[in-house]
């Protein structure tokens, strides 16, 4: 059973004045690197229901290209492709939790910052319940966006795809709070599903608040549709980051504009901040960190320090 958020409101056409987060190395992407600390495992069990070739033709048949393995680890060159309409299903053990900001990513392979392939995401905590995160495209209707078309990530919102490769398209399990039949405490499954990016109403594939989601279309070879390359987890049940027991940070969540505190009873040594982008910033004190001077934006951190030649991991929240 596939469950989603639906927005009741009417809109004319597709074409919605709206803004949301914007490409790569742009300010305000949470585009979130492939080589970021917050990932602390990657997919590696799962299934796969192919999709057409061309959902408008099918005597064409269904995708072949990759294998469910392709998808598993961290983003390479080889991919699953999805085909249109067609899906990807994950089985997590330990299972994942909401914690603190995003919770996973989802990676594709698209080449560029604007040739963009898209999908809907799932979860379940039973296997049998899938919710669907509340997906926004605002992208033009007026013209089918054809197969080598260009997308902008900023109309882009809750859908996989809207990153380039490596780059992966967070996503927060509180969106989903207080369904019955799902506990963001205990997701076990993740489902990526092709997007069909058809204007034509027969097979147009609609956002939570009812528009068609335009996207390039129609991708009719073999390596066609949605191209999943990896997802990352953040929050997972088992300890995935160790974080040494006779050191104290504090505040957390804290706030720009005030000091860090670290209490050890050993020697703290290599101690840095890192971002979602994976961007490194040394840290000159090992007692107290004036956020002010190390950070410019708020969100999630890494603090990693090293005792005795170990190194250990604390995520931090940097607030207003």
């Amino acid at each position: 059973m596939i469950k989603q958020l639906i927005n009741i409101t009417f809109f004319i056409g597709c074409t919605v004045l709206a803004q949301h987060s914007p490409e790569v190395g742009q300010e305000g992407s949470i585009a979130v690197s492939m080589d970021s600390p917050l990932i602390v495992n990657w997919a590696d069990k799962g299934t796969v229901d192919r999709g057409w070739v061309n959902i408008a033709d099918t005597t064409l048949g269904k995708v072949s290209f990759g294998e469910i393995d392709f998808a598993y680890g961290s983003p390479d060159p080889a991919v699953l492709s999805l085909g249109d309409g067609g899906s990807a299903t994950f089985f997590f053990e330990p299972a994942i939790f909401d914690g603190e900001g995003y919770d996973f990513a989802v990676y594709e392979n698209a080449f560029d910052a604007h040739f963009l392939e898209l999908a809907f995401v799932e979860v379940s905590s039973d296997g049998e319940n899938f919710y669907r995160f509340p997906s926004q495209s605002t992208t033009s209707c007026e013209a089918q966006v054809g197969t080598f078309g260009l997308l902008q990530s900023s109309e882009i919102h809750n859908l996989a795809g809207k990153y380039p490769a490596k780059w992966g398209t967070p996503f927060d399990l509180n969106e989903l709070r207080g369904y019955r039949d799902l506990d963001i405490t205990t997701i076990t499954h993740i489902r990526v599903v092709d997007v069909v990016g058809s204007i034509d109403p027969l097979y147009a594939s609609l956002d939570s608040y009812g528009r068609t989601i335009n996207d390039p279309w129609p991708t009719a070879f073999d390596q066609g549709g949605f191209d999943l390359d990896a997802i990352g987890v953040m929050h997972q049940n088992a300890l995935s980051t160790s974080e040494h027991t006779s050191v104290t940070v504090y505040p957390n969540p804290v706030s720009i504009e005030s000091a860090l505190q670290i209490n050890s009873l050993s020697p703290i040594e290599n101690l840095k901040l890192i971002d979602v982008f994976g961007r490194v910033v040394h840290i000159d004190s090992s007692s107290e960190i004036h956020l002010q001077e190390y950070v410019s934006s708020l969100g999630l951190y890494v603090l990693e320090y090293e005792v005795f030649g170990e190194i250990h991991r604390f995520k931090l929240i940097v607030r207003k």
